[in-house]
């Protein structure tokens, strides 16, 4: 069986702009290293058992599309999205 990409009708998929501004209200300041690459988990800076804590962590578990984009909004210019795995909540980002 052949992959055809080309006839298969993929939907595109579109980010809640709602979610993706409360997760970047509450993703907390990521940490900057020195090395080309490397891998961080990603934290609130919501109370601990607070109602705002559970949403996060709610948004980053059934939302992960909003959730990367977030990220993906708030990195700084020097650094780039590289990939992220919500199961084990690692963010690996790479230096431009």
């Amino acid at each position: 069986m052949k992959n055809l990409p080309s006839l298969t009708k993929l939907k595109a998929q579109k980010a809640a702009p709602m979610i993706v501004a409360h997760v970047k209200e509450l993703l907390s300041e990521i940490k900057l290293e020195d090395s080309k690459q490397y891998t961080i988990k990603v934290k609130t800076s919501a109370l601990p058992h607070s109602d705002e804590e559970k949403k996060f962590w709610r948004y980053q578990s059934f939302f992960t599309l909003e959730f990367c984009k977030a990220i993906e909004e708030v990195l700084p210019s020097e650094l780039a999205f590289y990939s992220y795995n919500h199961l084990t909540n690692d963010l690996t980002l790479v230096r431009r």
